[in-house]
């Protein structure tokens, strides 16, 4: 493959991320459909809204070793028609334990795509250019969210919860066979002395404090993300009595500054040399905007939805600098392994933060929901490393 491809292995890696985000987060945006159907109370339909992190949980680490041992292309490939043929499964199960059954399934095929697709990406472009282009290919997760709240809600007030939740499976489906022929690893002369990611004989990065800061440092910055991508569209059906399909297009809106965000992050990154620093900076932002939304909700209730839209922005625009750090103190020979790791423990909170936050709703309200978001992004302030190169065997 000539160098100029390595865009093309970028849009493929985006496309396919869009996919499997769209399958395992398009819940959120269909439950008030969920939980009419199942006469659910908000509690227990943000538990359901868990399980595809759970199942991602679950088996994350696994596919870690196989991203490593057998390639990202083969990985991504297998992840996405397991993804679609899970999906069509909610055609013929019944009732909430076999719609949670499924959707556990989901989560356990789909997340090896974000681990795999940055891996690729980690391998095809320098240090110096790399925080661009994991901030574009992180953006495929607001675009994927963004794509699920705007078609999910429409489809499934017409056609209801399960026709909607195909349509994330159709989509696997188009993708993949761009993946199998598109997703190439780079050439091996890619490799460059100067850069942390390509050690020539790799040890253990978990031997290093900073990699567990940074895992610590995205999980608590997990909470916020997931308080407002499961229940941004719920609070603006049931506290401002917006459509679902209404709420989802703003929601979906919000998404596209999302991702550019991430992008921005990304650049910013590359041009001051510090992948943490920004971490520090959006997270106080974040916990500041959130602490705002919670005093406005229900004085200022105009004002509320806007500050929701720079909420839903700031909680998503870190993840792709969490993310690339990670990468680059691990080293390529450990990456799927380490951002495999990155992934399960934001599946942690990913599966937790629905329940913790649909009990806090459900019991004081959403004001005191945003307001518990904002603590976990100020505690990752401090969670976020100082240094900002990797040390040890990892960093050669």
């Amino acid at each position: 493959m000539v160098r100029g491809s390595r865009w093309l292995v970028l849009g493929i890696a985006i496309v396919a991320q869009i996919a499997s985000v769209s399958a395992m987060m398009g819940l959120p945006f269909v439950l008030p459909e969920l939980r009419a159907a199942y006469h659910l109370t908000t509690a227990q339909a943000g538990a359901l809204a868990g399980l595809p992190s759970l199942g991602l949980l679950l088996t994350l680490l696994g596919w870690g070793v196989v991203i490593d041992r057998y390639g990202e292309r083969f990985t991504m490939t297998v992840s996405l028609a397991l993804t679609a043929g899970f999906l069509l499964l909610l055609g013929v199960v019944d009732g909430p334990l076999g719609v949670g059954a499924v959707l556990l399934l989901v989560g356990a095929a789909g997340g090896p795509v974000n681990a795999a697709s940055g891996r690729l990406v980690l391998g095809w472009f320098s240090r110096r250019e790399r925080g661009l282009a994991m901030g574009i290919r992180q953006g495929a997760q607001p675009l994927g969210m963004g794509l699920a709240a705007a078609a999910l809600p429409l489809v499934a007030a017409h056609h209801g919860f399960v026709t909607a939740m195909l349509l994330p499976a159709a989509l696997a489906l188009a993708v993949l066979p761009f993946v199998a022929m598109f997703a190439a690893a780079p050439p091996a002369v890619a490799a460059a002395g100067d850069d942390p990611a390509r050690p020539a004989k790799p040890g253990s990065p978990y031997r290093q404090a900073r990699i567990w800061r940074v895992h610590a440092a995205s999980v608590l910055l997990i909470v916020p993300q997931f308080t407002l991508a499961t229940y941004a569209l719920v609070y603006l059906v049931d506290e401002h009595g917006w459509s679902a399909p209404l709420a989802g297009a703003v929601v979906a809106a919000g998404q596209v500054p999302g991702a550019l965000a991430r992008l921005g992050a990304g650049l910013w990154s590359d041009r001051t040399g510090s992948r943490l620093r920004p971490v520090r900076i959006l997270a106080a932002a974040c916990a500041a905007a959130l602490l705002v939304l919670a005093g406005a909700s229900s004085v200022l209730p105009g004002l509320a939805v806007v500050l929701l839209l720079i909420c839903l922005v700031l909680s998503v625009s870190h993840n792709g600098l969490t993310f690339t750090a990670v990468a680059e103190t691990a080293g390529l020979a450990w990456a799927g392994r380490a951002m495999a790791a990155q992934n399960s423990l934001q599946a942690l909170g990913s599966t937790l933060t629905p329940v913790l936050m649909g009990v806090a709703i459900d019991g004081a309200g959403f004001p005191a929901a945003f307001a518990l978001a904002a603590v976990f992004a100020a505690a990752a302030i401090t969670a976020v490393p100082r240094s900002e190169q990797p040390s040890g065997p990892s960093a050669t």
